[in-house]
């Protein structure tokens, strides 16, 4: 039971997050949408803080997981940059840990701009880090790309993934297509960001 009423919390924190943003999370409505009382949240989490910081490390785990692959050697060849990109853009694109129609991306930047500022620093600090980690690897594969500018470049591509405000659920997926995954038109965005 426990278990249960801790990730139904969760979930309806998430899906309030997405629907209407950090600033509209309270313990009540929390309660209410998980159909649960609220002072399970202090029970479970101690505040909502603590249950951020659980919902961040649900939506980033996967990613972090994934951005394990940019450490992996290239092929050497003229794949390279689109390969390097892909490992990088498509945990970008995974779906929110509880809200299939949400991204993760949308909860942890969410997060990272409203949340509690020490949380805020932890999650800027680490995607900067992974921005700086494909900023190196490309960085020999584009050498007409000064460094700022190639940071400048591939913020402006992470923004395309999270795509514009406001951020409703329907347009979480408005890069796929039947016949195309996002990664497959954000790799290509990439591409064409960086080297035209």
């Amino acid at each position: 039971m426990a278990r249960n009423s801790r990730q139904k919390l969760l979930e309806a924190a998430e899906n309030l997050l997405i629907d209407r943003g950090v600033n509209s999370l309270t313990v009540r409505r929390i309660g209410e949408r998980a159909e649960l009382n609220a002072a399970l949240i202090t029970y479970h989490f101690g505040g909502i803080a603590e249950l951020l910081r659980e919902l961040s490390e649900l939506n980033t785990a996967p990613m972090r997981h994934a951005w394990a692959k940019l450490a992996e050697p290239l092929p050497g060849d003229d794949r390279d940059l689109e390969i390097l990109l892909r490992r990088w853009l498509d945990p970008l694109t995974y779906p929110a840990a509880f809200t299939q129609d949400g991204l993760a991306l949308s909860v942890i930047d969410e997060i990272a701009s409203h949340g509690a500022q020490e949380i805020r620093q932890e999650l800027n600090d680490e995607m900067r880090s992974v921005a700086q980690r494909v900023a190196a690897a490309a960085a020999p594969l584009l050498p007409k790309l000064e460094t700022r500018e190639l940071m400048l470049r591939l913020r402006f591509i992470a923004g395309a993934a999270l795509g514009p405000p406001p951020r409703e659920r329907a347009s979480m997926n408005m890069l796929s297509t039947a016949s195309e995954k996002p990664v497959d038109a954000l790799t290509r965005f990439a591409m064409a960001a960086l080297t035209g």
